[in-house]
């Protein structure tokens, strides 16, 4: 037998077993436009503890238009591992893919807690075909997501974690933005997905940058996939697995995913 087909034999062994990532890449994602006109939360993934309270469709404060998101957290809203007010897009993350997303929010005057609060995250997914599950929620696994938008201490931080198994090693991409209560703010991100060091995000809050200059443009480079999985995107309250101490309102709007800025922007 030729040195070639042993080759062949084992890449093949390994690839069955799972232990070769499949690339596949530019896969095509789902654009999304969720600003709320149509008066309902259709085409969302809830993850809410009651869509009748944490969720509410309103007419007033809005960004744009006639409708916007009022999304409730109080203190006993645990759901999924963690106290959580949140609505979910999939398909939208892919492994090497090109995407931009969108969204306006707006903390409410009466917002009283100064802990952490992320109101937006890409959370990572397990990859079954490399033999990876996560149990009993395929879509929970207890670390910091690869990604995240923080709002502390009347600021908003933007947020990433090298270690899939570990809380302990997030670090912060740029300065902490103060937030005025009772403000819109848009966001927009330019993320280019890979578990390698090509990855790069470059993000806006209100048409200035967040993420740091390098040299050249604000693109901060840093691997975003923990695998070739994807990631999914989520916003809305996520404190994890601290209690908030009173009920805390946060407005969102114009929750968009596209391929270019001009698409997703309000």
């Amino acid at each position: 037998m030729t040195k070639r087909i042993y080759i062949i034999i084992f890449l093949t062994i390994l690839y069955g077993c799972g232990k070769v990532p499949t690339p596949i890449p530019n896969q095509p994602f789902d654009h999304f436009v969720g600003d709320f006109e149509t008066g309902n939360l259709s085409g969302f993934h809830f993850l809410v503890p009651d869509t009748s309270i944490n969720t509410k469709v309103i007419t007033n404060p809005v960004r744009k238009g006639g409708f916007a998101l009022k999304n409730t957290l109080r203190p006993d809203d645990y759901i999924n591992n963690g106290y959580r007010a949140e609505l979910a897009i999939y398909n939208c993350a892919k492994y090497k893919s090109e995407v931009f997303y969108a969204f306006s929010f707006m903390i409410d005057t009466n917002y009283s807690d100064q802990e952490f609060n992320l109101i937006c995250q890409w959370q990572d997914l397990p990859y079954y075909e490399q033999g990876e599950t996560w149990e009993p929620d395929p879509n929970l696994h207890g670390s910091s997501p690869p990604l995240a938008l923080i709002y502390v201490n009347g600021t908003v931080e933007l947020k990433m974690n090298e270690n899939p198994s570990s809380n302990n090693q997030t670090f912060l991409v740029g300065n902490a933005q103060p937030i005025n209560k009772g403000q819109w703010y848009d966001v927009i991100s330019h993320i280019y997905w890979s578990d390698d060091n090509l990855a790069f995000m470059e993000v806006w809050l209100n048409g200035n940058f967040i993420t740091p200059f390098n040299g050249k443009d604000n693109k901060y480079y840093k691997r975003n996939l923990y695998n070739r999985a994807g990631n999914y995107f989520k916003f809305g309250q996520y404190r994890g697995k601290d209690k908030t101490a009173k009920t805390n309102i946060i407005y969102f709007d114009e929750v968009k995913i596209g391929s270019s800025f001009s698409e997703v922007a309000p």
